[in-house]
């Protein structure tokens, strides 16, 4: 017997690489597709952290808030625009990120609420004395001022147990964009009738909460807390023309404020998240969340 039969042929010495090679380019490729997965893996693993780090963050600003206007009353019982609150907190550095915020508080603006009806009738009249002096101290027309309210008033028919965001009543109307944006700066829609803070109120907001106060009556309100804010509400009496004084609703002015608005912004990574919530504070009691929501970056 010869020898050459028991030795491989070159065609299967052939064969034999190309499976040697095959088996390793599968192996390479498995390999390589592991390792990508879990490379995607760690990302998404690491966006998650990012997540959470970012809506943890956010939420332990929102309770500082909290605590901050809780000693803000008990060691003060008047807010206005000179407190330490009011000023923003810059982007600053926290573990693996950064935070800013803004606490705002909300009574400044005139109140829709107020011009509600609460005789339990849900209609609102187009003659209102009130509902004209607003509209027009606003600068929108007296119509347009009337839609929002009813809006407003088939939110509360169709939910009895809600108030609607003033945004969300907007939307429910046919009002221009300028009549929309110029409601959203004086005024703003909350859970129940509220005085003005005369301590943060811009001139439209004083003449449509105030009968008879001009617009050169406004702006000298506002000159003088320039100076020094209204620590009583006997020195803002006093400042008012005599005229308005005497017709003055004491109910409709204050110079504290129970509602305030918290913006959050938060970064961790590539994650940036904003937050908003809405605060009522009641004496001097820590201060209860009414909402909290993503906000976009732009509002917050």
């Amino acid at each position: 017997m010869s020898l050459s039969r028991n030795r491989p042929s070159h065609r299967q010495n052939g064969i034999a690489l190309i499976v040697a090679l095959l088996v390793v380019a599968i192996v390479a490729g498995m390999a390589l597709l592991f390792t990508e997965r879990q490379q995607m893996w760690m990302r998404q693993l690491e966006v998650r952290n990012n997540f959470t780090l970012a809506t943890t963050s956010a939420f332990s600003a929102i309770n500082m808030a909290r605590l901050t206007l809780r000693d803000d009353a008990r060691n003060n019982q008047v807010d206005h625009q000179r407190e330490a609150w009011t000023i923003p907190i810059p982007p600053m550095s926290v573990e693996n990120g950064q935070i800013s915020g803004h606490l705002k508080e909300v009574n400044g603006h005139f109140n829709l609420y107020n011009l509600l009806p609460t005789d339990g009738t849900l209609t609102v009249s187009d003659d209102s004395t009130p509902i004209k002096r607003a509209a027009s101290a606003m600068g929108v027309t007296n119509g347009d001022l009337v839609k929002v309210l009813r809006a407003i008033l088939t939110v509360r028919r169709a939910e009895p147990k809600s108030t609607p965001e003033l945004e969300e009543a907007l939307q429910r109307t046919d009002l221009s964009a300028e009549s929309r944006a110029t409601l959203l700066k004086h005024a703003i829609l909350l859970p129940e009738a509220t005085p003005i803070n005369v301590n943060f109120a811009d001139a439209e907001a004083l003449q449509a909460a105030i009968a008879g106060l001009s617009a050169t009556d406004a702006s000298n309100l506002i000159a003088k807390r320039a100076g020094t804010p209204f620590l009583t509400l006997a020195s803002f009496t006093s400042a008012l023309p005599e005229s308005v004084r005497n017709s003055l609703d004491s109910s409709a002015v204050s110079i504290q404020s129970t509602y305030f608005l918290v913006q959050i912004d938060a970064w961790f990574n590539d994650i940036h998240m904003g937050y908003e919530s809405m605060l009522l504070r009641s004496g001097t009691d820590l201060p209860s969340i009414l909402w909290t929501r993503r906000a976009s970056l732009a509002e917050s």
